[in-house]
């Protein structure tokens, strides 16, 4: 007897360690997010274009430019945080706005699960009290940021974050190949002036 119940309370114990390691993975995770080629700033100037990446654009302003195109409203939200929210840009096309405030919307609701999850196990054991607030934070946070006029319902959701992500992979192929393109001219000119 006296074995069964040191047994099942060591796997209660490990039970709630990696309950707690769960929340806090989740929350470290959901936060992290690479950008990609459809996230890169374009500032037009004097006829000419100059593409920065989302993760420079801090570190290589654009003094002098006539207009700004951004693809995403994570480019949308960096040039404002960046460049103040007086700056004249382009509008975020429709569909990159439904993909991201469903995404939000998501991770959001996710957050929401967690929390209520470690804050119903902290009546089991007060040691969540150190990792409730994480989700929970994080879930209102997100809540605030998603415009819920462009959040989609599930089957609309797959559709069409199937239809973005093709159209996000044609896209970083087309900037790949216009690359490749510079880069085989700008040899083929060094050739030219040796």
């Amino acid at each position: 007897m006296k074995k069964i119940i040191i047994i099942s309370l060591l796997l209660f114990s490990s039970f709630i360690a990696q309950a707690q390691l769960v929340i806090v993975v989740q929350a470290v995770a959901s936060s992290i997010k690479a950008p990609n080629q459809l996230d890169n700033v374009t500032f037009y100037v004097d006829g000419d274009s100059v593409v920065v990446p989302v993760t420079k654009l801090k570190k290589q302003k654009v003094a002098d430019y006539d207009s700004i195109k951004v693809s995403t409203l994570m480019a949308a939200d960096k040039v404002h945080k960046v460049y103040g929210d007086s700056v004249a840009m382009s509008e975020v096309p429709e569909d990159a706005l439904f993909y991201e405030n469903t995404k939000r919307y998501r991770k959001a609701r996710m957050s929401t699960l967690f929390a209520a999850s470690s804050w119903t196990l902290t009546l089991l054991n007060p040691y969540f009290l150190i990792v409730a607030p994480l989700p929970t934070i994080q879930a209102l946070k997100r809540d605030k940021t998603v415009d819920k006029a462009y959040v989609m319902s599930g089957k609309e959701w797959r559709e069409h974050r199937g239809e973005y992500k093709a159209y996000r992979k044609q896209f970083n192929k087309k900037n790949m190949k216009d690359r490749e393109e510079e880069e085989t001219s700008f040899s083929e000119e060094a050739i030219v002036k040796k």
